[in-house]
């Protein structure tokens, strides 16, 4: 499996404007996202466009293209349209609000333009919509954003009518924007689009052919779990399990994924039901880490963080709902009309929900802190307290990432949840109390494997794996 930053995506050619050119801002210089923020590889430009962003576009330079529009329809209005795409980004970083009628009147522009049929139109009015859609999604427009994406979507799939060919960032961020909205079902079929395009294009996605259907197949996976069809996510797991197997199989370098992916794996079976697939799991994963040297190198750190990332996250869906006559857990805004998706990755969510998620973790942490003195004295409220260190170390696996910081605000919070849940199992001893140990010890070791510590992984592992014989004589 190829080396990548957070999701691997295949790079697209796209057409640049002749005339009107923008200039990177320092972010996407640095390496981070002009759209998101954040270092992504989903939304980054190509190289061919990067490097035509040279030149600042003025306000004389959108009346000329004005002109020559007035003047020379079929020349102008494709430049008009470009410049005025160009001039809404160089806006928005200033000031972002005031760069919605540039975004908005580009995309009018292309949406008429796009009526010819033309594919090269086709696909120009896909990226205008979908940047607009990114504009709506910063100001909180959440309605207008999966507008927008559905408007993208829809010129993507007409732009290129062979699956291998569609635009698949652009299905990927309909299918997240449906989830968000609660529209699971929906999403499902999106993503479902997306995993098919990319096993049609085989060997033209490059060296990252494996990851991309990876990521595809877990979004896939979340998706149809949130629909309720667990027995289809389970299905999409096993082919994901699968595919880990067999690169580990020929090529060593891929069994700190496999650890990962296998511990993962079985908290989200023990999760589901199916505790014997869970242990075998666990042993699978021991196995993975006994053929790893004690200690790994940073060289693959963002892959292997943003693998565990998303399957601890994912792990915690349940325990962000609220339960059936019970108020809405501690930190969730349940009443939002946007939710977040465990597990998809941070670069994906809508802006909203990030202050919200955020803003949450605040709150996890004043519940907490209630009982920085001592520990509840009953059964209940120490569960409960467990529950809301591990949702506390979820929160911020997702929000921050930086080695210093997953150290500060998830390592140290995963080792205070196994010991608050080994003093629940001492106190309380139990079927459930086992299952809550064995959690928190697999996140404690996905959590090191991600970090390069296999050796001690390997330690919480087989504390697991004891801990998990149990069961059968409790």
């Amino acid at each position: 499996m190829a080396a990548t930053t957070g999701e691997g995506v295949r790079g697209r050619a796209r057409s640049t404007p002749t005339v009107v050119r923008a200039p990177v801002d320092r972010a996407t210089a640095a390496g981070g996202c002009a759209v998101c923020g954040y270092r992504c590889r989903s939304h980054s430009p190509s190289d061919t466009e990067a490097s035509m962003r040279t030149e600042l576009v003025t306000e004389d330079m959108i009346a000329e293209c004005r002109e020559l529009a007035r003047l020379d329809p079929a020349v102008g209005v494709p430049e008009l349209a470009h410049g005025l795409n160009r001039f809404g980004w160089q806006v928005r970083r200033e000031r972002p609000p005031q760069s919605l009628p540039y975004f908005e009147e580009a995309a009018d522009l292309w949406r008429v333009l796009a009526a010819d049929g033309a594919a090269a139109h086709l696909a120009s009015a896909s990226r205008a919509f979908a940047s607009l859609a990114q504009l709506y999604s910063y100001v909180h427009d959440d309605e207008r954003a999966l507008a927008a994406r559905h408007q993208a979507a829809a010129y993507a799939r007409r732009a290129s009518p062979q699956p291998a060919d569609v635009d698949t960032r652009v299905l990927m961020a309909l299918a997240s924007g449906l989830a968000e909205a609660g529209q699971f079902a929906q999403a499902a079929t999106v993503q479902r689009e997306v995993v098919d395009s990319y096993r049609t294009a085989g060997p033209q996605n490059g060296p990252d052919q494996s990851t991309l259907i990876m990521w595809a197949q877990l979004y896939l996976a979340i998706y149809l779990d949130l629909a309720g069809e667990t027995d289809a996510s389970l299905d999409v797991e096993r082919a994901i399990l699968a595919q880990q197997r067999h690169e580990a199989e020929t090529d060593p370098r891929c069994l700190p994924i496999l650890a990962i992916w296998t511990a993962g794996s079985s908290v989200w079976f023990a999760e589901n039901g199916h505790p014997k697939i869970a242990h075998g799991l666990l042993r699978e994963s021991v196995a993975a880490c006994e053929q790893l040297p004690s200690a790994g190198s940073d060289a693959n750190y963002q892959f292997r963080r943003a693998v565990q990332g998303a399957l601890f996250a994912r792990s915690g869906t349940r325990d962000e709902r609220p339960r059936a006559g019970s108020s809405a857990p501690v930190g969730v805004a349940a009443h939002a009309r946007l939710q977040p998706v465990a597990g998809l990755s941070l670069h994906r969510w809508a802006f909203s929900l990030r202050e919200t998620y955020h803003a949450g973790l605040l709150d996890i942490d004043e519940a907490i802190a209630a009982h920085a003195d001592r520990l509840p004295p009953d059964t209940d409220r120490l569960a409960e307290l467990g529950t809301l260190i591990r949702r506390r170390a979820i929160r911020a696996s997702v929000l921050f990432d930086l080695p210093r910081h997953v150290h500060d605000e998830m390592t140290l919070t995963l080792a205070r949840s196994v010991e608050l849940e080994r003093e629940l199992h001492r106190t309380a001893p139990g079927p459930e109390t086992i299952r809550r140990l064995v959690r928190a010890l697999t996140d404690q070791a996905m959590g090191h494997l991600a970090t390069g510590d296999y050796a001690t992984a390997a330690d919480d592992l087989r504390e697991a794996l004891a801990v998990h014989a149990t069961a059968d004589s409790a």
